[in-house]
Parts: structure tokens; C-alpha cells; sequence
């Protein structure tokens, strides 16, 4: 490290916002790196990190976003059957950050 030792800390998401009653651990902090494991679309959100020292403090935020497939259409209707095409009518699934264009 950069020497002074003395007191230090620092401050990622309030303990237990990560972690699931049963389950283990789902974040660690090695050096300057947060990992979070098994994500879900319902972890996205802001993070925010305060570190400080004796001697000064600083913080920084981070947006989580977690990309999927998207979901299966609903409502999936046949409106139109020609000899060569066919019309359909469908309501788009969850995007899950994936739109389809």
C-alpha cells in the first residue's frame, strides 16, 4: 500500500442487500474490485462506495445492469394466412435490457 497506516474503510451496499437469507455470500471485495455473484435483474440499481483514511475520504457510484434474453412473446395470434406469407400478431415479452430490434 501506499504507507500511513492508520484507520481505514470502506462502504459498498448496506450489509445483507446482496445475500439471500440461505444462501452464501454473494459479493466480495478483493483490493479495489467488487464482485458480485449470481446476479438477477432485480440486483440492478446504484452502487456507491465510500473509502476514507484519517486524513481524507472519497466516493464514487456505479450503475449495475444486468443483460438477458429477452422473455417469450404472449399472446401469439395468427391474424392473416396467404399461399406465400403469413401475418401475426404477438405482445412483446420482458426485455430484460436485450430489446429486439
Amino acid at each position: 500500500g501506499g504507507g500511513g497506516g492508520g484507520c481505514w474503510g470502506a462502504l459498498w451496499p448496506p450489509p445483507g442487500w446482496l445475500t439471500a437469507p440461505a444462501s452464501p455470500l454473494r459479493y466480495s471485495l478483493t483490493g479495489d474490485t467488487l464482485t458480485v455473484a449470481g446476479v438477477d435483474y432485480a440486483d440492478q440499481g446504484s452502487f456507491s462506495c465510500r473509502a476514507w483514511t484519517l486524513l481524507d475520504a472519497v466516493e464514487a457510484e456505479a450503475q449495475l445492469r444486468v443483460v438477458g434474453r429477452p422473455g417469450p412473446v404472449r399472446d401469439l395470434q395468427v391474424l392473416e394466412v396467404d399461399e406465400r406469407q403469413v401475418r401475426l400478431s404477438w405482445t412483446p415479452g420482458d426485455e430484460h435490457n436485450s430489446p429486439v430490434e
